[in-house]
């Protein structure tokens, strides 16, 4: 497993540009919102100590596909009870062994929180938001049925890759 754990920082853009600019080595990566022109996300996948003071610290339990990061990114956030866990390993052995994958997801991790098993984000990297789009209103997205605390369905954010800046600006 390449990727042992993603911690995420929120904040405007300058911030999280200049945090991105201190830890170089890290590869972070600067995502912004398809939707909200204001929101951004920092996502560390160095697999080191975060250096984030967010909190937003996730260990991999699932990792399919090749790594890559360019795309477009769904954030998926859901809460599962002990029953749903096990629907949701079904779900996932499937894809790892390479059946029912969605048509153009690129990778997908499946995180959850440290001594909050039931907590869960699913990191989706997409072909295009058309892909995500038809697989997320299709009937056979079994993942749809786990809501995100005590409603219904997930939460779910849209992101892309934030473009670079030029030096001077």
């Amino acid at each position: 497993m390449a990727v042992e754990k993603i911690s995420l920082a929120l904040g405007p853009e300058e911030d999280l540009r200049a945090k991105q600019q201190k830890y170089p080595e890290r590869d972070l990566k600067l995502l912004k919102s398809v939707v909200d022109e204001d929101k951004f996300i920092l996502l560390d996948k160095s697999n080191q100590k975060t250096v984030f003071g967010s909190g937003l610290n996730y260990v991999t339990q699932h990792e399919i596909g090749q790594e890559v990061w360019d795309g477009y990114f769904e954030l998926r956030y859901f809460t599962l009870s002990t029953k749903q866990r096990g629907i949701l390993e079904a779900i996932l052995q499937k894809w790892e062994n390479g059946y029912e994958i969605p048509v153009g997801l690129r990778y997908s991790l499946i995180l959850h929180v440290p001594r909050k098993n039931l907590q869960y984000l699913m990191i989706n990297v997409w072909d295009s938001d058309i892909d995500f789009f038809d697989w997320n209103t299709s009937k056979n997205n079994q993942i749809n049925q786990f809501g995100y605390n005590e409603n219904s369905k997930p939460y779910i954010s849209h992101f892309m890759l934030a473009p670079s800046k030029p030096a001077n600006a």
